[in-house]
């Protein structure tokens, strides 16, 4: 199990810009974006605290929320639990789908139902390895106008 991320490395990014590609099938969007450090220097003993940043860009206050070693680490392991519970039960749908068998519709849903889980089951590991113990507290009104975000550097 990974250790959570260092409070150094964390950056506050303000976007400045988006711009948008369209392809023949596809469209991209590619955004910039202005670090500031957090200016905090060390997690919480237990649970979390709220901390004050200032965004550089747009001169307003940010609260972000940082969580102590050992919270940050439940949750990582929760959700890498998660994920491989809900891989677990993909593989069963898919086995069940596979068993039944015939054609129709359970054996059907139950197989497409599978294989949904199974991808899923990924993005939750993945997010469960890279949680990093930080986040913006929901409902600020400067998180609402322009986009800001938590980075690891």
């Amino acid at each position: 199990m990974s250790v959570p991320t260092d409070v150094a490395r964390f950056r506050l990014g303000h976007r400045t810009s988006m711009t948008r590609t369209e392809g023949l099938r596809s469209t991209t969007y590619h955004s910039q974006w202005h670090l500031f450090p957090l200016g905090a220097s060390r997690r919480p003993e237990t649970g979390s605290v709220v901390l004050d940043a200032f965004c550089g860009d747009c001169r307003l206050p940010i609260k972000v929320v940082l969580e102590s070693e050992s919270t940050a680490a439940q949750k990582q392991r929760t959700r890498t639990t998660s994920g491989w519970l809900l891989l677990a039960a993909g593989i069963a749908l898919v086995a069940v789908a596979c068993l039944i068998g015939g054609g129709g519709a359970v054996p059907g849903l139950s197989g497409v139902t599978g294989v949904m889980a199974v991808l899923i089951s990924f993005a939750v590991r993945n997010a469960g390895k890279t949680y990093p113990g930080v986040h913006l507290q929901p409902n600020q009104p400067a998180t609402k106008n322009t986009p800001h975000r938590i980075f690891v550097r």
